[in-house]
């Protein structure tokens, strides 16, 4: 065994001190999992959404104006996932779409009054859920959070790793 084959070696003999199950990667798939499980069946009962087409909602009605590309980079969804959600939120009348004078490519989104209204009906509801989500997080816990979600955030633009 050369140099170069002993950290490979060591990594492979510690694998076991870390089960998989504590992978943070995996733990975090598994908890959004059941968020986006959560948030899906309740939106579905209340407001008649996707969990998808809620962000997009949401994400207008916030904004007022936007565009695809803003949902896109807010959400690091996939852009076709995005449009498919938007051309079925057109079609229901929930979604208004204005193409921009300048840039024909780009179309100006706005909710209509019946988007508006769901908008309107849901905030509450999502705000209970995270209010019910945080109630045995202490501030402080939320901000530890916050702060690892950032670092990690800022991981995935990094390959400092790769061989």
């Amino acid at each position: 065994m050369n140099k170069a084959d002993k950290p490979q070696a060591a990594a492979h003999a510690s694998f076991g001190k870390l089960p998989l199950q504590q992978y943070l990667t995996l733990r975090m798939s598994r908890v959004q999992a059941k968020l986006n499980a959560q948030a899906s069946q309740l939106l579905r009962e209340t407001v008649g959404l996707t969990l998808t087409q809620w962000r997009i909602v949401a994400l207008i009605g916030v904004a007022g104006q936007t565009h695809l590309s803003n949902i896109t980079k807010q959400t690091a969804m996939d852009k076709g996932l995005l449009s498919r959600n938007l051309k079925t939120l057109v079609a229901n009348g929930l979604v208004l779409t204005q193409q921009d004078e300048a840039d024909q490519r780009v179309q100006h989104l706005t909710l209509s009054p019946d988007g508006q209204a769901i908008f309107d009906r849901a905030v509450p509801i999502t705000q209970r859920r995270q209010a019910w989500l945080r109630q045995d997080l202490t501030e402080e816990e939320i901000q530890t959070f916050r702060q690892v979600l950032d670092k990690l955030e800022i991981a995935t633009e990094k390959r400092d790793f790769w061989p």
